[in-house]
């Protein structure tokens, strides 16, 4: 059985996303030992370093999709079932810092299909009221597309090209689930898609039993060592304390974690 990690990237106006998954496949190779496969487009291969990926797919991206007023280009997830050379998958982020051997456990816990539904912030960036982007606006639980573990089966295999359909006919289903369709997501498109192949069941086995962590986009994130990150968020405190601030850090040792702040997670491959 064939085991390794698949990326999407294609470059936006503003970010080198090829640059972020050769900076991720090289932190697979050093903590999981695995090979890392990318798809992207011919625009954004023009861009390599010289990283060699295990396989390499050119595909058209679709720069149907915007999110804050900036090209987000994150269709076409749906093609990995097909695209991905190994038995045993992880379909990545490009922005996921990995920073321990913690995903190989993906492939022991996994049935057929895995992938994260609980989330923490390593800060405390957000609270209720101000977590609308991250939070669960579907009105099912949302699954989360940063990191999804998969096996070659036929319910697989449903779940993706299901996910095709879910793409293609969003807003139809933003209209049901009474969320945003503005902005195509993979974590929404993923969670309808897997609700409809498991016909509305929820399947607890296909949930990873640990938390998904992300480093919210105020919280700075600087390399200290290659197996070490400090980040610092500043506080700021309500009207009665004068409008007073406070920073807070914290060191990352031996845990993966997922950067929302692209600017950020740009600075950390150089």
């Amino acid at each position: 059985m064939t085991k390794g990690v698949l990326l999407f990237a294609f470059n936006s106006p503003e970010y080198n996303y090829y640059h972020m998954a050769e900076f991720t496949a090289r932190r697979v190779n050093h903590f999981l030992n695995l090979p890392v496969s990318i798809v992207t487009d011919k625009n954004s291969l023009a861009t390599t370093t010289g990283y060699k990926f295990d396989n390499v797919y050119t595909i058209d991206s679709d720069p149907n999709n915007t999110f804050q007023g900036r090209v987000w280009l994150n269709k076409g997830r749906y093609q990995a079932y097909q695209l991905s050379p190994y038995d045993e998958t992880i379909l990545l982020d490009v922005d996921y810092v990995i920073n321990s051997d913690a995903l190989l456990k993906v492939f022991n816990v996994m049935d057929d299909f895995c992938c994260h539904e609980s989330i923490n912030f390593l800060m405390n960036e957000y609270n209720k009221k101000e977590h609308l982007d991250f939070s669960n606006e579907l009105t099912i639980p949302t699954l989360w597309a940063t990191v999804v573990g998969f096996r070659k089966t036929k319910r697989v295999e449903n779940i993706f090209q299901c996910l095709k359909m879910v793409q293609e006919n969003y807003s139809h289903y933003g209209n049901i689930h009474k969320f945003s369709c503005d902005t195509y997501r993979n974590d929404y498109g993923l969670t309808i898609a897997h609700r409809i192949v498991n016909g509305h069941a929820y399947i607890k086995t296909d949930i990873l039993p640990w938390n998904l962590t992300h480093i919210g986009p105020k919280t700075f994130v600087y390399k200290n060592k290659d197996d070490e990150f400090c980040t610092e968020y500043t506080v700021v405190f309500d009207k009665w304390k004068q409008g007073k601030i406070k920073k807070e850090y914290i060191t990352i040792k031996d845990m993966d974690f997922h950067v929302i702040n692209k600017d950020i997670f740009m600075e950390l491959t150089k």
